[in-house]
C-alpha cells in the first residue's frame, strides 16, 4: 500500500508540475513553422503575427519557413513537434482541405493537429508581365488559344495549392491550355515572373502591390466578389463572365495534437485579441489582407467545407481522391 501511495503521490507531483508549466507558458522563444517562402502573403501574415504576439507575450515569436513537397514537409516537421505550444504552424487553406484527401503519401494526418484559429484571408490578383498581349482575361483566353495549347505559362505555389487550382479551374472553363510551372513560393516565383521566363501568376496582393504600382507587373483581374481598395481599378472575375472564380486563400494557426489545454486555450484567446487589434488589421488591409481570427470550431469547419467545394472540382478535373 505504501509503494501505491508513493506511486500516486508521485503522478500527482508530475501532473500539477505539467500544469504549472503549462499555466507558465511562455517562458521561451515559440516558433511558428511556415511551409512557404519567404515573400507572398502567408509569410506577410505569418511575420504580422509574430511580431505582435512577441509584444502580448513577452517572448520572442518568430517564423521558420521550412518549404518544400507542397507544403507538406513543414506540417510533418510540426505534427512530429513535442506538443509543448513552442512551435506552431501556419498553414495555408489546402494543406488541411485538400493535400488529406488527394495527396497519397501525405506524411501526416489531421488528427496530428488541435486547430487554434483562422488568422487571416485574401483574394487573389491575376499579373501578368507587360509585355504579354493581354490585358484581360477574355483576352487572355484568346491569345492562349492562338498561340496554341501550353505556349503560355504560369507560375504557381505547387500541386493542389488554391493558386493552382484556382488557374486550372480557368482553363476549364475558358477552355483553354497553360503550361503550369510550380515553385515552393510566391516569394521564389517572382525574379522569373520579373525577368519575363514565366508569363502569368495568381497570387496574392502582399506580395504584388509594390510590383503593381511600380509597372513591373500588370493586373488582370482580382477573384474577389467585389474590387478591392488597394486595386480599385482592377475588374473581378465576376465583371468579366468568371464568376465561379471568386477564390479566397486564408492561413490557420494549429498546434501538435496533444498540446496542454491551458496551452491552447491561451493561444486562442491571445491569438484572438491580436487579429482584432486594430494595428494589426491595418496593417494587413494596408497589403489587400484582411485579418479573421476564429473559434477552432470555425476553422475546422471552414477546411471542411472547402474539402467538399474543391473535392467536386478536383473529380471533375479527373483528378483521383485517395479516399
Amino acid at each position: 500500500m505504501r509503494w501505491i501511495w508513493v506511486s500516486l503521490l508521485v503522478l500527482g507531483l508530475v501532473a500539477s508540475g505539467k500544469t504549472a508549466v503549462a499555466d507558465a507558458w511562455p517562458t521561451r522563444p515559440v516558433r511558428i513553422v511556415l511551409t512557404f517562402a519567404a515573400g507572398g502573403s502567408p509569410d506577410f501574415v505569418g511575420r504580422a503575427l509574430a511580431q505582435k504576439l512577441s509584444e502580448m507575450f513577452g517572448e520572442s515569436v518568430y517564423v521558420e519557413n521550412r518549404t518544400g513537397g507542397n507544403g507538406n514537409i513543414g506540417v510533418d516537421y510540426v505534427a512530429k513537434s513535442e506538443p509543448d505550444g513552442y512551435t506552431l504552424l501556419l498553414a495555408a487553406d489546402n494543406q488541411f482541405s485538400v493535400n488529406p484527401k488527394f495527396d497519397a503519401d501525405l506524411p501526416y494526418q489531421v488528427t496530428d493537429f488541435t486547430p487554434i484559429s483562422l488568422i487571416a484571408e485574401w483574394y487573389f490578383v491575376l499579373v501578368a508581365t507587360p509585355s504579354l498581349e493581354a490585358d484581360n482575361i477574355g483576352e487572355l483566353i484568346a491569345l492562349a488559344k492562338h498561340r496554341g495549347a501550353g505556349k503560355i505559362n504560369f507560375a504557381s505555389t505547387g500541386t493542389f495549392g488554391t493558386q493552382q487550382l484556382a488557374m486550372e479551374l480557368l482553363q476549364q472553363l475558358g477552355d483553354f491550355k497553360l503550361t503550369d510551372v510550380p515553385y515552393r513560393g510566391a516569394g521564389q516565383a517572382y525574379p522569373d515572373l520579373l525577368a519575363g521566363r514565366t508569363q502569368l501568376m495568381l497570387t496574392g496582393t502582399a506580395g504584388s502591390l509594390p510590383h503593381l504600382r511600380s509597372g513591373q507587373l500588370k493586373p488582370l483581374a482580382v477573384t474577389s466578389p467585389s474590387r478591392i481598395d488597394c486595386l480599385p481599378d482592377v475588374p473581378t472575375v465576376g465583371e468579366q463572365g468568371f464568376a465561379d472564380l471568386e477564390t479566397p486563400a486564408y492561413v490557420g494557426l494549429y498546434a501538435p495534437a496533444g498540446t496542454p489545454k491551458t496551452v491552447v486555450a491561451k493561444l486562442v484567446e491571445q491569438v484572438t485579441q491580436a487579429t482584432a487589434s486594430p494595428d494589426f488589421r491595418e496593417r494587413l488591409a494596408a497589403a489587400g489582407l484582411t485579418a479573421v481570427g476564429s473559434t477552432p470550431e470555425e476553422l475546422a469547419e471552414r477546411t471542411d467545407r472547402d474539402s467538399v467545394k474543391w473535392t467536386k472540382i478536383l473529380r471533375a478535373m479527373g483528378a483521383r481522391d485517395n479516399q
